[in-house]
């Protein structure tokens, strides 16, 4: 998974968790007061979203996400692969150059 995807992956949950908690909020300002208004419930559970979200993303912001895909391993055209040996594969020798 590419970091891209893994800090957007943190955001939605982050945003999603902000959601519920912004409406409980709202849902227990509605049930604890005597007479609820509506912009009341409203605005606290925007402001409780709010600070959890800005929050979240603030937290989400300080981690280093990394890449755990593997890397490619690029052959070069016209060679063969031959695997991780530690040796270099044999080369012909060029018309040119003198034999040593």
């Amino acid at each position: 998974m590419s970091p891209n995807q893994k800090k957007a992956l943190a955001v939605v949950v982050a945003f999603l968790s902000s959601v519920i908690v912004g409406f409980v909020c709202g849902l227990t300002v509605m049930a604890l007061s005597e007479k609820p208004d509506a912009a009341m419930c409203v605005g606290t559970g925007a402001a409780a979203f709010l600070g959890v979200f800005v929050a979240s993303v603030a937290v989400i912001a300080l981690f280093e996400f990394s890449d755990s895909r593997p890397l490619p391993t690029s052959v070069p055209p016209g060679q063969v692969d031959h695997g991780n040996t530690g040796q270099t594969p044999p080369t012909a020798p060029s018309s040119g150059a003198p034999a040593a």
